[in-house]
């Protein structure tokens, strides 16, 4: 999402069978200091922030931010030189949390990113968390929603409709809305087939939580993401992990795969329904033909596990055998 996964280090890793795919935008659409910065220590997001001006004045950008529709389509094309899939907007104003201010950028900006990334054949994403951002990013043109919306106020259902409408996917997270509300993924890690896999970095992080908007309720995240998904809107699996730190808890890699199917079935999707949100779904999107269903001719990327995930979804985590392009893959454990 912030830049690492550039087309030269993907070329690098292409071919290699035992890593995941990525499917990267690059380095975000963000004002100075906007969203995710607020999100770390001082110390990690310094650091940060200057191997992304580095990286970036190394490729031939001024800086790796967006202030005016000028820069902002100038990184866009920046970013899909550099090899990036997709082209992803943060909007994200800090209202959730206490006492915080996070810049954003005006809606007039924003749209002439969208625009260019369409101009380019790139579909576009938005990062944003209530409802209010949500509907800015529906206004804006763009394609898919990174969140579900975690608040719901009165004119939730126009909101669902708009996106309906405008045929706009959402990859809800859940899994983080539950961490922004207080609640650590400690049950959920308390599992043998969870913790058994974990490092203890990874297992102190999905421990924690963000715990940063008190008043939330997961059930409104659930209604909203079940209207959404009876409206007609594409609904994909996706958990917004980052990096091993206690602030940035609740979440694990792979792991949140797994929690996040189980919050879809407690949210209301037949588990069929949650697995195809994992599966095919975000390959039609992403139009990636060659993966994403069980069929002759497509890549052999499967899962064997004990068990029958489309009645009992927690089966997706007894995991006997894995194969990755076709080749199994060895099994291990933290």
């Amino acid at each position: 999402m912030m830049g690492k996964y550039t087309k030269k280090v993907r070329e690098v890793l292409n071919g290699i069978d035992d890593i995941a795919d990525v499917i990267s935008p690059g380095m975000a659409v963000t004002p100075p200091n906007g969203h995710p910065f607020e999100l770390f220590p001082p110390n990690f997001t310094a650091h940060w922030i200057s191997e992304f001006e580095e990286g970036q004045k190394a490729r031939g950008e001024e800086e790796p931010y967006v202030t005016s529709i000028e820069k902002a389509i100038k990184h866009v094309n920046q970013q899909v030189a550099e090899g990036a899939d997709f082209i992803k907007i943060m909007i994200d104003d800090g209202s959730l949390h206490e006492n915080l201010n996070v810049p954003v950028l005006s809606a007039d900006i924003m749209k002439a990113a969208v625009e260019e990334a369409h101009k380019l054949n790139k579909i576009t994403l938005a990062h944003a968390m209530t409802a209010k951002e949500s509907q800015l990013a529906v206004d804006i043109g763009i394609d898919g929603l990174a969140h579900v919306f975690i608040d719901r106020p009165d004119w939730t259902p126009e909101l669902v409709k708009s996106i309906a409408d405008r045929k706009v996917f959402v990859t809800p997270c859940l899994v983080l809305n539950s961490s922004f509300i207080g609640i650590p993924g400690a049950e959920f890690a308390n599992d043998s087939r969870v913790n058994s896999k974990l490092s203890p970095k990874w297992l102190n992080t999905i421990n924690s939580c963000y715990n940063v908007y008190k008043k939330g309720k997961l059930k409104d995240s659930f209604k909203n993401v079940i209207d959404l998904y009876n409206a007609g809107v594409d609904i994909l699996v996706g958990t917004d992990v980052a990096v091993p730190i206690p602030g940035l808890g609740g979440l694990a890699h792979g792991a949140s795969v797994h929690h996040e199917l189980q919050l879809l079935v407690e949210a209301g999707f037949k588990p069929i329904e949650a697995l195809r949100a994992a599966t095919s779904v975000p390959a039609r999107i992403f139009k990636l033909s060659d993966r994403g269903n069980i069929k002759a001719g497509v890549r052999a990327d499967l899962l064997l596990v004990d068990g029958d995930p489309t009645i009992n979804i927690s089966d997706t985590l007894s995991i006997r055998e894995v194969w990755l392009r076709g080749k199994k893959q060895n099994l291990l454990t933290k």
